[in-house]
């Protein structure tokens, strides 16, 4: 997606978060590099903290169809207009679903 709009003003935040028995390290140089286009930012989350918030924010929203592994949101697309402000609770989202993988097809005008 960020490809196709090379030029649009968005900001891409990717959380890892330990969710597989596999991932018990933060992830490494080679796949923090999937994600390389300048506008994306990348986190470790091992504790689920930004996970935790997003549910606890949500629950007024429909629940993602998806993206809950014992009680924590992952592979989660969340997708906030423009001047979204976050505070104490997480503004609205437009998209709250996923799996990520599911969710490429979304073109940037459908927001």
């Amino acid at each position: 997606m960020l490809d196709q709009h090379s030029n649009a003003k968005v900001r891409v935040f990717a959380v890892w978060e330990p969710i597989l028995p596999t991932d018990w390290i933060a992830p490494s140089t080679g796949t923090l590099g999937r994600l390389s286009d300048a506008r994306v930012h990348q986190f470790w989350d091992k504790d689920h903290l930004l996970a935790t918030i997003m549910a606890d924010s949500h629950e007024r929203q429909t629940k993602p169809k998806c993206c809950n592994r014992r009680g924590i949101l992952w592979d989660l697309v969340a997708v906030y207009p423009a001047k979204a402000v976050w505070t104490d609770h997480l503004p609205p989202a437009v998209v709250f679903d996923g799996p990520v993988v599911r969710m490429m097809p979304l073109k940037l005008a459908d927001f």
